[in-house]
């Protein structure tokens, strides 16, 4: 989060002294992975922020983490089973997983007994 005229530049410098009736303009910014869901406090909404400092003010920006789902389908006939590191998936039970945006998922498939695995699609 950031303000015009200068002064803070939030995740450093989160609070700042205005003249009062100074025009203050905060404007944010989500990092990769992330989103911004909206502000609270003496601004709502998800444009720019713009307060009168008449008064101290509080606002709050509040930031969301992507996420994506991640399912797992078997195919063919034989049996096994494919997990997931982080954990989150263990299918033969549980073949989809939420993860945050930008999350490496390494899935490994695990044949059971007399049967072979041949390959990852999709």
């Amino acid at each position: 989060m950031a303000s015009v005229p200068a002064g803070i530049s939030c995740g450093a410098d989160c609070g700042e002294e205005y003249a009062p009736n100074t025009s203050v303009t905060l404007t944010a910014t989500a990092d990769a992975g992330s989103s911004f869901a909206g502000w609270s406090g003496a601004c709502t909404g998800t444009d720019a922020c713009s307060v009168v400092m008449s008064a101290a003010r509080n606002v709050t920006a509040t930031f969301t983490r992507n996420t994506h789902e991640l399912t797992v389908t078997r195919t063919g006939s034989g049996t096994g089973t494919v997990t997931s590191m982080p954990a989150g998936i263990a299918c033969g039970a549980d073949c989809a997983e939420t993860y945050d945006e930008l999350t490496s998922v390494t899935l490994t498939a695990t044949s059971a007994p007399g049967s072979t695995f041949n390959g990852w699609s999709g």
